[in-house]
């Protein structure tokens, strides 16, 4: 296997990777190295925006406390204020680099989103991400320091002597051994084990599986968001419609045209997200309806025109029109608050590896994520981690412990996922009980049986990333079965808790 040697070695090519690579490129060479092309990333679906209180009648306390709330109190309190701290310097390092947020009067235009007292989402209309990602992309090819490695598969984590000192990926069809002081595990999350989900195809769970291989500590994965407002449509891939359609005053109603939340929540379509979807769960599972409306039709054409172009465009491609018409929506699996656990300079369990984004479980979170503080954690462990990489000085690594891979047949493959992701939306979803979740954790087990006893075929992608899925799927299963208390994303019928979807 050829090997190649860099002082940085970045998995993944969001915003947290990105980040971080061009922080550490003042240190040295940085290796990103992505599965697909640099610009295929959770981060360009992010529609809402980034969470900072930058107006006079905000404060980091009281994004602190929205943030606590939220996560039902079981956030770990130093990283959430180290975050909302860090928050307004991130967002002039964001602009700094060139991204353009929306404006009124010279000063930055907010949103507002669930969960949040205050308005304080900086955006550029409903495709905050894209513009994000535009901006970080262009100051990476920019970057004389930092080398692009499109189509590499990380297959593996190398290690020696328990330190992480790189990755063994396959770059068009050979095996390549990238070596590094530090490597930045950024891959994003792992939507693509449920049967709907708001993420890419490429988020596949692949740092999870990358970071299990080798014993990193990794917790809270049964902390699983549903985003409640995902486009029902028998014949188009679901896509998001964002929380701040509900921001600007969508409503929530079932197919009688009864406006539903008033039943489950004070604070209506604007109470947390895991609150809504049990919400919704329960509605369409009373009233035996396969989905949800979104009711603009209230809301003026100039303002859902302005404020969300790229929903109402794809939405007229199916000849739904937001002033006149209801959008059936259904909630669908959207973020991880759980992962690799890091501090707060993003440091794992395993010397020389760090993690950001979605991928860590920084215990910003909690048991429920907070709209629009996911791309502003992104920028802030990732920025944290970047100064303390600095003190992984010393001689590049030049030896490493075996690493070996097993791909199987794509065709056994889609099979293994496809049972996969029915048994997790069934089992490990957004209402789970213990005879469900016991089921789900044997077809895992079932499933990595068969995965490793089927014949090896040459090197797959899919394949390798359904077992990554796998994986991760057992952490899912496993940690809600343990966790004895109804608590932020995780619902157990089977646990008697005062605690409901109600909080009426």
């Amino acid at each position: 296997m050829d090997q190649v040697q860099f002082d940085f070695v970045v998995i993944g090519s969001g915003l947290a990777g990105l980040t971080f690579a061009l922080e550490v490129s003042q240190l040295g060479r940085v290796a990103v190295l992505t599965k697909a092309e640099v610009t295929d990333s959770n981060t360009q679906w992010a529609q809402g925006g980034i969470a900072a209180a930058v107006s006079q009648d905000d404060s980091w306390k009281l994004h602190e406390e929205d943030t606590l709330v939220a996560g039902s109190g079981t956030n770990d309190s130093d990283a959430v204020r180290f975050l909302v701290q860090e928050a307004s310097a991130a967002i002039d390092w964001l602009v700094n680099l060139g991204t353009r947020f929306d404006s009124h009067d010279a000063q930055l235009a907010l949103g507002r989103e669930g969960g949040h007292s205050r308005n304080r989402i900086v955006h550029h209309a409903d495709k905050t991400g894209w513009e994000v990602e535009r901006a970080i992309v262009q100051a990476v090819r920019n970057n004389p320091n930092i080398e692009v490695f499109d189509h590499t598969f990380v297959v593996n984590l190398l290690t020696h002597e328990g330190r992480c000192v790189g990755a063994h990926a396959v770059i068009e069809g050979e095996e390549r051994a990238f070596l590094a002081r530090a490597v930045m595990l950024a891959t994003g999350g792992c939507g693509r084990m449920f049967q709907h989900t708001t993420n890419p195809r490429v988020a596949t769970a692949d740092g999870i599986g990358l970071g299990h291989r080798i014993g990193a500590e990794i917790t809270e994965m049964e902390f699983m968001q549903f985003h409640p407002t995902t486009l029902f449509h028998p014949q188009l891939r679901s896509f998001l419609i964002t929380e701040a359609v509900r921001g600007a005053g969508g409503t929530l109603r079932n197919h009688l045209g009864r406006r539903f939340m008033y039943d489950y929540d004070l604070r209506l379509e604007l109470a947390p997200r895991d609150i809504v979807a049990r919400a919704m769960d329960s509605e369409m599972k009373k009233h035996e309806t396969w989905c949800l409306y979104l009711d603009t039709t209230h809301l003026s054409p100039e303002l859902l025109k302005a404020e969300f172009p790229t929903i109402y465009d794809r939405l007229q491609t199916i000849d739904i029109e937001m002033e006149k018409d209801w959008i059936p929506v259904v909630p669908a699996q959207h973020y991880s608050c759980g992962g690799v656990v890091t501090d707060l300079d993003a440091r794992t369990s395993i010397p020389g590896l760090y993690a950001s984004g979605e991928v860590a479980r920084t215990g910003v979170h909690g048991a429920n994520r907070l709209a629009s503080n996911s791309l502003l954690e992104a920028i802030v462990f990732s920025k944290s981690a970047s100064k303390a990489v600095e003190s992984e000085s010393g001689p590049l690594p030049t030896k490493f412990e075996p690493s070996r891979y097993r791909s199987i047949p794509e065709s056994e493959a889609i099979r293994l996922r496809r049972i996969l992701q029915k048994q997790m939306t069934q089992g490990a979803g957004i209402v789970r009980t213990d005879k469900g979740l016991r089921e789900t954790i044997s077809i895992i087990d079932k499933l990595e049986e068969d995965y490793n006893s089927i014949h090896r075929a040459p090197f797959g992608r899919y394949s390798l990333e359904t077992l990554n899925l796998i994986q991760a799927a057992r952490y899912v299963a496993t940690g809600a079965l343990e966790r004895r208390e109804n608590i932020g994303l995780h619902y157990n019928l089977d646990i008697i808790d005062p605690s409901s979807v109600s909080t009426k």
